[in-house]
């Protein structure tokens, strides 16, 4: 028989649980405009906001852990240890946003204010339970990116290649949430359409060849966009492999990782 101080011990808590998100598929969207940027243009200040913007964005989970539990009179230790890692995140977001700041003025922290709005609309969607909607999934990343035209404007670059950087992380980020959200539905057996994530991805390689016949983005992130295009027209073919969502979800990120290495040759060859 159990004693009275067994039966209610609680649970040992499992710090990864409460530090890092449960979900991985927001990690692709957070390493590809960070590591875009400091590979392009490196800089102590670069480097700052790139611990910043991972701080900020590991400080979500536990943050939403806390807020939802938070007018419990009796906070357990799993909902105390929530509080203590969000306030450790947010300490150490501010931080490296304020060494950016000192190392490189006030310019760099803009993109972060302009794409603030789309970031707070992910939040307010995700406190509610509705991240999986498809205005959220496409606000997350576009805000994300902020961190590449930062890093970038740190760095000593001026505002039109920076806002480039951005446009690049669209042109793959925007279709392949579309591309995504299709083929889930399609290994589901669910009704789906493929004309959004098509249409998506023809008018990516449409702006991404005006960027390089602009002198704005290598010919390289031209050619990745059009091998983005074949791999949604063969993964929402009847010839596509049947995938689980975990594997989609690896596979993309693989994709996104391998757009942001042919970018970056591409700029370091040609531009």
């Amino acid at each position: 028989m159990l004693s009275s101080a067994a039966m209610h011990t609680p649970p040992p808590v499992r710090l990864r649980t409460i530090a890092l998100p449960v979900e991985h598929g927001g990690w692709g969207f957070l390493a590809e405009p960070v590591l875009l940027g400091l590979a392009l243009v490196p800089s102590f200040a670069g480097c700052a906001i790139g611990i910043a913007t991972v701080a900020a964005f590991l400080m979500r989970h536990p943050a939403k852990l806390y807020w939802r539990n938070r007018r419990r009179l009796d906070l357990s230790p799993r909902f105390r240890l929530a509080r203590r890692f969000a306030l450790l995140y947010a300490s150490l977001a501010a931080t490296g946003f304020a060494v950016a700041f000192l190392l490189a003025g006030w310019k760099p922290l803009v993109p972060f204010l302009v794409l603030s709005p789309l970031l707070a609309a992910f939040g307010a969607f995700d406190l509610s339970n509705q991240a999986r909607r498809l205005l959220p999934e496409l606000a997350a990343p576009m805000g994300l990116a902020a961190s590449a035209p930062a890093i970038a404007l740190a760095g000593g670059v001026a505002w039109t290649p920076a806002l480039v950087l951005w446009i690049l992380l669209q042109l793959r980020a925007i279709p392949s949430i579309l591309y995504v959200r299709a083929r889930l539905r399609l290994e589901r057996g669910k009704e789906m359409s493929r004309f959004p994530a098509g249409a998506a991805h023809l008018a990516a390689v449409a702006l991404g060849i005006a960027l390089w016949q602009a002198g704005l983005s290598p010919l390289s992130t031209w050619i990745a966009l059009l091998l983005l295009l074949a791999r949604a027209v063969l993964g929402l073919s009847p010839y596509r492999r049947p995938a689980k969502a975990k594997q989609v979800g690896f596979s993309e990120l693989a994709f996104g990782l391998g757009y942001v290495l042919v970018t970056v040759l591409g700029y370091r060859l040609e531009l």
